[in-house]
């Protein structure tokens, strides 16, 4: 869903989801974010094991952007779906490192 300061871009693949997070997410994007990753927890097919949030092209991310993502968790979780980030850099991953969530990084 392409915006003036933000993209996401949802990629099936056998076993996983990736939607992939570019750009700047703050409340503006909010909304979207948890559309975007609740309707794949929803369209998720019972053979598919995980979703991967990719944050490879996030610049900026702030609280409510952070919570949309914790829901799309939550409601993975919720469903027996794994769920990882990937790809964060800098600022960003920091930002999930210091409210503890780095365990939801890929290895």
């Amino acid at each position: 869903m392409p915006d003036d300061y933000f993209t996401i871009l949802r990629s099936p693949a056998p076993g996983v989801i990736t939607v992939a997070l570019t750009g700047d997410l703050d409340i503006g994007a909010r909304d979207e974010i948890r559309e975007s990753l609740l309707a794949a927890v929803e369209d998720a097919a019972p053979d598919e094991a995980r979703l991967v949030v990719d944050l490879r092209g996030v610049r900026f991310i702030d609280s409510e952007a952070v919570s949309a993502i914790l829901e799309g968790y939550l409601a993975a979780e919720a469903a027996g779906i794994g769920f990882r980030l990937a790809g964060a850099l800098g600022i960003v991953r920091r930002v999930f490192d210091v409210i503890g969530l780095q365990h939801l990084f890929e290895s």
